[in-house]
């Protein structure tokens, strides 16, 4: 089969095609031909060797967290799923290639309403919204939740998952993006380049979320959560936390009680009900060019929605 990985760290050009032998599964795994999968900021930074004092790979390394295909082959303990289902899934690599192999655990039905390349952007970053808001947040209908970094690839899918989910949804990002945010669901708006927003929305969210880079929301945020309120961080949590003694602060980090299968579920049942919308950018070849263009698309911030790889 047709693979695409790396032999080394680096940029985009590091990039190589390889002939692999179709995956052997075990007896509870899945046999997958892969449709389509996104360019993800995850595959970038595992490519750029971001995670390589804390996890080691071994070259050759074929990238690819999640991707969307249909069942070919089923190991003898898998009950659930069978040859011929369409599915989302979130393998944690290996998802660049014609096959993938993935336990049925991290595993989700496709509904039969679903735009394919739509879903093909949705496992990974879905599943890290439905942990965000579930887990993480542990949010409850009826609250305010404040959404930093809500155009973003995570931050609008935390938009219309928390609107779905019965809550009261405020964000905030750059003013230009102001029409996508409330079209996704936002209830309010916060241009932070144009508003003074941590003013604007002084002390009213339960529940913040900060889908920023690197957490650059974090000076506007701690005026926006109320005391006893919940302020999570998809990445660094803000210097000034020690301001607000009583808001609960909360890093996500991966955690593997969370069910990949549970997340799925939600985000099939919201697809169904048209609640659930993944902006796509554009659509790339299964060839080594098209995922170098890709990759650099992703890497550059050059793209307004997901970039996705169709085979």
């Amino acid at each position: 089969m047709k693979a695409f990985g790396i032999n080394q760290y680096g940029n985009s050009h590091v990039m190589q095609e390889y002939e692999l032998p179709t995956p052997k599964i075990g007896a509870d795994e899945v046999l997958i031909k892969t449709a389509a999968f996104a360019i993800n900021a995850f595959d970038i930074s595992v490519r750029n060797g971001t995670f390589r004092d804390r996890v080691t790979l071994l070259f050759p390394f074929i990238l690819g967290s999640d991707a969307i295909g249909r069942i070919v082959k089923v190991g003898r303990n898998v009950n659930n799923y069978h040859v011929g289902d369409d599915v989302m899934a979130h393998p944690g690599l290996g998802t660049y290639a014609e096959y993938f192999k993935v336990s049925s655990t991290h595993l989700g039905l496709v509904p039969n309403n679903a735009d394919p390349n739509t879903v093909a952007g949705l496992p990974l970053s879905g599943i890290t919204a439905y942990n965000v808001l579930v887990h993480a947040a542990q949010v409850q209908s009826g609250q305010t939740i404040a959404i930093l970094g809500a155009a973003g690839g995570v931050g609008s899918l935390l938009v219309q998952m928390a609107k779905a989910m019965g809550l009261y949804v405020i964000g905030t990002d750059i003013s230009s993006t102001k029409n996508r945010v409330l079209a996704n669901g936002a209830d309010e708006f916060g241009g932070y380049d144009n508003e003074t927003v941590r003013q604007k929305f002084s002390r009213v969210a339960d529940v913040l979320i900060d889908a920023t880079n690197n957490g650059v929301g974090g000076k506007a945020g701690i005026e926006i959560i109320k005391d006893n309120g919940t302020y999570v961080s998809l990445t660094t949590l803000p210097a000034e936390k020690y301001t607000r003694p009583n808001v609960f602060f909360k890093q996500v980090v991966p955690n593997p009680k969370y069910l990949d299968s549970d997340a799925f579920f939600a985000i099939s049942l919201m697809i169904r009900n048209n609640q659930l919308h993944v902006p796509i950018d554009r659509i790339k070849a299964f060839t080594l060019n098209g995922i170098i263009e890709g990759q650099e698309i992703v890497e550059n911030n050059l793209s307004d929605g997901k970039v996705i790889i169709k085979i």
